[in-house]
């Protein structure tokens, strides 16, 4: 099971894109948990137990968790010495990376993983030194010189951000890169988007391709996965591929518990609470538009929350550029199995454990 648990509703880096940092006044929301880490302790206990899961992913969420690294140090301590030992326990911080040059050695040394979200928007187009680009960057690698953890770059892409040149600017620096298309209501114009998405896509697939007939794979994620479900697929197809429903769980500071971190004003994706217990969704795709869908193999629904919330045409919106992904990847399916065949190395690069921390469709 994964737990999102939520260290603090403040950031120190406000993103327009955001779907996570709330309004704590409007929606009467702690900003920092009002529950005791006993509490979350014994909760996280019982679930395991309820769901016979021995695997438990705790990620310091927020908000901005690096705000609280006190804190996180303080529930470290509190998990590994009181959930039982039985139980496989892994520690994710999840960043915007603006401070992790102050991550304290002992919980460091704690973290199994460093998902880095980036907000191309505040990088400039000029003049990178002393940027919020320089800030981020020079922090990812004076923390992997400082101990080797591994760290996924999470890329948020809009309509006001380019795919190609954000995946260029960042890919060298990090163990995989993946991005996801903005979760929002509708887009301000969708076939503009849809233009100029699935151009960038186009591109960065020849880039991507390119690299590996010669022996090399680049680590982006979507393109990963798209190659693993297609030649090596591991899984049902019947269950959203970012475990909406079945295996995430996002505790807000008040303790109560969601399926998804966007909109928790709503309470649509509300399961529960710790005091209480929750109660997984265990959705299937066949419940949604995906049912027939020759696609779904390959894509697994992409998003619980899309489904649930969005509007019909909305959720076209985001399928036609996924679509237009897999089509690439559909109509190079020969040449790609050749490469598969020449490198039979690669097979072992799509069973990268970390690839399993990602939602893999975008």
């Amino acid at each position: 099971m994964e737990y999102f648990i939520y260290m603090t509703n403040d950031c120190n880096l406000h993103c327009e894109y955001c779907s996570v940092l709330l309004d704590c006044q409007k929606a009467q929301l702690p900003i920092k948990p009002s529950y005791s880490y006993q509490e979350l302790t014994t909760f996280i206990a019982q679930v395991q137990k309820e769901n016979a899961d021995s695997d438990v992913n705790v990620y310091f969420f927020g908000g901005e968790p690096t705000m609280e690294y006190p804190s996180i140090t303080q529930l470290v301590k509190q998990l590994k010495h009181n959930l039982p030992r039985d139980l496989s326990l892994n520690f994710i911080l999840h960043t915007n990376g603006l401070l992790l040059d102050d991550i304290p050695k002992e919980l460091l040394g704690e973290l199994t993983l460093i998902m880095f979200s980036i907000n191309y928007e505040k990088i400039p187009k000029y003049n990178l030194a002393n940027s919020y680009f320089s800030t981020i960057i020079n922090n990812a690698i004076i923390t992997k010189k400082k101990s080797g953890v591994p760290m996924i770059a999470r890329l948020t892409i809009t309509e006001q951000t380019s795919l190609y040149t954000e995946i260029l600017q960042v890919s060298s620096f990090f163990d995989l890169v993946y991005w996801q298309i903005e979760n929002c209501d509708q887009f301000k114009n969708a076939a503009m988007f849809y233009e100029n998405y699935t151009f960038e896509i186009e591109r960065t697939f020849d880039y991507w391709i390119q690299y590996l007939k010669l022996g090399f794979m680049i680590k982006l994620v979507p393109f990963m996965a798209v190659l693993k479900f297609m030649f090596y697929p591991d899984r049902s197809d019947k269950e959203f591929s970012c475990g909406y429903s079945r295996g995430m769980i996002y505790v807000q500071t008040d303790g109560r518990c969601y399926a998804c971190s966007d909109n928790v004003e709503s309470g649509t994706h509300h399961m529960g609470n710790i005091e209480t217990g929750i109660k997984l969704g265990r959705l299937s795709l066949e419940q949604f538009r995906c049912t027939n869908c020759r696609y779904r193999r390959l894509c697994m629904g992409r998003c619980g929350r899309m489904h649930m919330e969005f509007a019909k045409e909305h959720i076209s919106e985001y399928c036609r550029m996924n679509q237009f992904m897999f089509d690439l990847f559909l109509n190079h399916q020969e040449e790609l199995e050749q490469i598969m065949k020449q490198f039979p190395s690669y097979k072992n690069e799509l069973e990268n454990w970390l690839l399993e921390y990602t939602e893999f469709t975008p």
